[in-house]
């Protein structure tokens, strides 16, 4: 028997921030029939499951929703950029930060995500590709980056955002310059370096928020934001403010916009792709595919 329900792949992390946790799976399950969809359910079970099932199901449902954090969507569209992209996203923000979820200003509370997928109100996002690896809104290195993800997850569940201010203040005394040259689509950076981000998104760790007149998510380019070492170390508290004041004038803060950044780096270096570890390279390519993945908005 035929249905004009539109088929929901619907994949839920248990593990991923404190919402999930107080919520069954079976209610989030009725709140998609709620708003006349037919979900599919599927619990991931370990990492990088979420992009198994996206790859392997996707292309037979309407829309592949996942329930989860940023790096839950971050393996959803991994492995939906490896199908025909026939269906589109939905995301119910659940983690701890929701850095993505802000830009797109989606609804943490799960009906109100659901009824936001059922508008069906779609935007094709940009996607990065980070050597071969797919990332939706951030590539990083250097200060910082670490506590994203070493802070242990039931941390994170806890304590919220203070697990990732706590590992900060720690990974704040390991400050270190990282000599790179950085090629974008307009000029070439040579310079040390303590931090480097490549981004599509309006907050980066919900310190740092750009503009939204500045910032588009579906423009094929990434907003590049460098911060220069400095030589006298009483300079550096200044240097961090000026960055996250967007005092893009500051002679220690880069930013730039390109579709293309190579990064090359005189030895291997740790890098995050939305906020997870993704290895220690000392050359890397970036590049902004447009158009990328449908995504449900509000």
């Amino acid at each position: 028997m035929k249905t004009n329900k539109k088929r929901v792949l619907l994949i839920i992390n248990p593990k991923a921030g404190r919402t999930v946790s107080n919520v069954k799976a079976e209610n989030i399950v009725k709140t998609f029939q709620k708003y006349g969809f037919d979900p599919e359910l599927h619990m991931t079970g370990h990492a990088g499951h979420a992009a198994e099932l996206t790859e392997k199901y996707g292309d037979g449902f309407d829309i592949v929703a996942c329930m989860g954090g940023d790096g839950t969507l971050h393996e959803v569209v991994n492995g939906y950029m490896k199908t025909k992209r026939r269906s589109c996203i939905g995301y119910i923000p659940a983690g701890t930060t929701n850095d993505f979820a802000k830009s797109v200003r989606l609804q943490k509370m799960p009906e109100l995500a659901i009824q936001t997928m059922s508008k069906g109100k779609i935007q094709t996002v940009d996607c990065g590709d980070f050597n071969g690896d797919k990332f939706i809104y951030v590539s990083s290195f250097g200060a910082f980056t670490r506590s994203s993800y070493s802070t242990p997850q039931d941390m994170k569940n806890v304590f919220g955002r203070g697990a990732y201010l706590f590992d900060g203040i720690q990974s704040a005394f390991e400050i270190r310059p990282y000599h790179a040259r950085i090629t974008t689509d307009d000029a070439v950076y040579e310079d040390d370096f303590i931090f480097g981000a490549i981004s599509n998104t309006l907050s980066l760790g919900g310190v740092i928020n750009l503009p939204r007149d500045l910032v588009s998510l579906s423009d094929g380019r990434f907003e590049v934001l460098l911060i220069r070492s400095v030589e006298n170390p009483e300079d550096l508290p200044d240097t961090i403010h000026a960055c996250i004041d967007l005092n893009f004038d500051h002679e220690n803060v880069i930013f730039a916009q390109s579709s293309t950044v190579k990064i090359e780096l005189t030895e291997k270096t740790p890098f995050t792709l939305d906020g997870e570890y993704a290895g220690d390279f000392d050359s890397v390519e970036i590049n902004n595919i447009n158009p990328g993945y449908d995504l449900l908005i509000p």
